[in-house]
Order: structure tokens, then sequence, then C-alpha cells
């Protein structure tokens, strides 16, 4: 548990420092880069793509492509998935607290505390899941750091959170996956109940 405080609370803290800084210094750029990707790019033909990458956002997602490597793969594949499903847990917690915390308001209307705007938890589960997997399988990192971008541009693009909001989840999801990857072999050593005897 120490560990964990050790190398989190700084994280933790950083993001608050980060909307802070937001709220207080950068509010018009976020505000200006929100404009720009949420009314200026609106398009007939962009709607559905980024509804679609919306989707893959969701942590259901997340869980289901975890569960999919973990048991269609090899070994490898188990324990990559093992990790991911720990990056995206541990990140989750994170960004829920900050939710609680921060309770920024979301850009297209009212919503409650615990699913307030800042950070993204669509952001933050995608590159916590770009972070795992590609750190295990080098080849795909383009293409998971980009499913990851399109996921945290597409939250903006529907109005759901600023360009700060998935920002600060990109930093989250990446630096909670690193922490995963860094203690790995503990990591391993757990059991998850009900899915490994």
């Amino acid at each position: 548990m120490k560990m964990l405080d050790k190398v989190l609370a700084p994280a933790f803290l950083l993001a608050l420092c980060l909307q802070g800084a937001v709220s207080i210094k950068a509010e018009s750029l976020d505000s200006r880069l929100y404009y720009q990707i949420h009314d200026r790019w609106q398009h007939p033909s962009l709607d559905r793509p980024m509804e679609l990458a919306s989707r893959m956002g969701d942590a259901k997602m997340g869980i289901a492509l975890c569960a999919g490597v973990g048991l269609f793969g090899g070994e490898r594949a188990r324990q990559t998935a093992k990790l991911a499903l720990a990056a995206d847990a541990l990140s989750a917690g994170l960004a829920w607290s900050l939710k609680m915390a921060v309770n920024r308001q979301r850009p297209d209307g009212p919503t409650t505390r615990s699913n307030s705007s800042f950070p993204s938890g669509h952001a933050t589960g995608a590159f916590a899941l770009a972070t795992a997997f590609s750190h295990s399988y080098p080849k795909i990192t383009i293409p998971a750091y980009l499913g990851a971008a399109a996921i945290g541009l597409s939250r903006v693009y529907l109005g759901r959170h600023y360009p700060a909001d998935v920002l600060a989840g990109a930093l989250i999801g990446y630096a909670t996956a690193r922490f995963v990857i860094r203690y790995r072999e503990k990591v391993l050593a757990l059991k998850f109940p009900g899915i490994e005897e």
C-alpha cells in the first residue's frame, strides 16, 4: 500500500493541479479548442465514426477486449490481458476519485458529481489499455495510441468533454499502466476471484 501511495498520490495531486491550472489560467485555451473541435469540425460524415469511436471507449468494451485476449491467446496474451485489466481498473478508480473531487460541469449540460467532466473516463481507459498492450506487443503501438486518441477526440467532438479532460484522462491512463507494468510480477501474482482459481 505504501508503494501505491508513493506513486499514485503525486499523480493524483498533479491531475488536481492541472485541473486548477485549466480553470484559472488556460480556461480560454481549453474553451477555444473545444469550440474548434466540437463546433467547427462538425460534419455529417464525421458523426457516425465519432459515435463509433466513443462507444469503443466504453468500459465494457475494454473488459471485453481483455477477456477475449486472455481467453483465446497464449500465456503471453493472458498475462498481457491481466496487466491491461489491472491498469484499466486502477485508472478507472483514480478517474472516478478525481471526478468526485473536482466536479467539473460537462460542456453539454448538467451532470452528477460521479459522472462529472474532469477527467474523461473514456480517455483514461483507452490510454491505459493502449499502454499495456503496446508494451507487450510493440508492433501495435502506433495503431493502439491512434485508437486511444480517436476515442479521446470523439468525446470532445460529441460535446461530452473539454480537451483538458481528455488530456488529463490520457495522462492518468498512461501513468497507471506504466505503474502496473513496473510492478508486473506482483500484479501477475494476484488472483482475480471468479476468473482465476
